[in-house]
């Protein structure tokens, strides 16, 4: 969404709109030490925007249906799909969940068991509401307008600059779901006070050694209280990139959209109830069309994002990185060698597959055969 309240309340002439819609599942452990990849479902079984790629070739676990929401047999590939990653580990787990009509379980689950939320209950108890999906909100709008920036400074008028593809908006918001660290979990789970006073607050027993408490994973600490994560330090940098675009001329402080409205727009809370035979047989009859219409054009368009830009050459990203590297050589910053490292490794696998890439000429090659 973009954060201008012109451009999200009617059409403008010049500016590219964009109505797809995705949902976002997140699971996360009361730890924080685990966050699994998001379930992603969208509406196009293969977006222009993954260039005839599976959801799963490019690193996300992509569904897809008419309504982009959760139905059974999502829910049910998702969790057979956990059950066997935790079976193949040997480890057993407490899955808790929303009390949500598509969550039925199959029979055949062996190392998850699953407790529901009571409905009356789950916003204040589920933890993925007491912060997790706002912080999550807030670290990707922030990533978004960033952007919208950087587009802007390169020259894309203001009505493109808002402008991104399905899987570009998808590479956000897994950086955004990344950049939610532990602590933020942790404190998120401890506010929707549903963890066992024994797992907070442990009697001692005697040991014969140092141990780690299971509190300490748990309870803020003077040092954790004030993480640099907070959601308060998040929504700053939202406002902070949003000052940048007013700065620039590219957004009008009277359509500035509010932190509190870009972060909680109205409608996002939909509640699906039970799908109707006709939202079923509608949502086979377009993944039908949808497969059809990409065996015929190697992709699915009916996503109606822009088409994706270029990619740069593997030349072009050599002397990207030479430029970059002159430029960190001299700031005697610890993020600054790590990018170094980094840099340096990527020229070398770029250039071992420019390598590998090339044949050998044949000898034949050089000569002209006669008439």
């Amino acid at each position: 969404m973009a954060p201008d309240t012109g451009l999200s309340n009617r059409q403008h002439s010049g500016v590219k709109g964009n109505k797809v819609q995705i949902t976002y599942g997140f699971t996360a452990n009361a730890a924080g030490t685990k966050k699994l990849p998001p379930i992603i479902i969208g509406h196009a079984c293969c977006p222009r925007a993954f260039k005839k790629k599976t959801g799963e070739q490019l690193g996300f676990y992509y569904q897809n249906n008419a309504k982009a929401w959760m139905t059974i047999l999502i829910y049910q590939d998702w969790i057979l799909a956990l059950d066997d990653y935790f079976c193949r580990q040997n480890r057993h787990i407490l899955l808790l969940q929303d009390n949500f009509s598509a969550h039925k379980l199959p029979d055949n689950l062996t190392n998850i068991k699953v407790k529901n939320f009571e409905p009356n209950l789950t916003a204040h108890v589920q933890p993925i509401d007491q912060g997790i999906i706002r912080c999550f909100k807030a670290h990707y709008h922030g990533l978004f307008i960033r952007r919208a920036v950087d587009r802007y400074d390169k020259g894309v008028s203001p009505g493109d600059i808002y402008s991104i593809n399905q899987f570009k908006a998808m590479r956000l918001a897994d950086e955004a779901w990344r950049n939610i660290d532990l602590t933020t979990v942790r404190n998120c789970w401890l506010k929707a006070g549903i963890l066992p006073d024994k797992l907070i607050h442990p009697k001692p027993t005697p040991s014969t050694g140092p141990s780690i408490p299971v509190s300490s994973l748990l309870e803020p600490t003077p040092a954790t209280a004030a993480p640099a994560d907070s959601l308060e330090a998040i929504e700053k940098e939202v406002e902070v990139a949003l000052n940048q675009l007013e700065s620039r001329g590219a957004l009008h402080n009277s359509s500035r959209m509010s932190l509190e409205f870009l972060l909680d727009p109205p409608g996002e809370h939909e509640v699906l109830t039970e799908t109707a035979d006709q939202d079923i047989f509608s949502a086979v009859m377009s993944a039908q069309a949808a497969q059809e219409l990409m065996d015929i054009n190697g992709g699915d368009n009916t996503d109606n994002t822009p088409d994706p830009e270029p990619c740069p050459t593997n030349l072009d990203i050599l002397q990207a990185s030479a430029t970059i590297k002159k430029f960190i050589k001299e700031i005697n910053e610890p993020y600054a060698h790590k990018l170094e490292v980094l840099l340096s490794s990527l020229t070398h696998n770029l250039r071992l597959k420019n390598t590998k890439a090339l044949k050998d000429t044949l000898i034949t090659k050089f000569f002209t055969p006669k008439a």
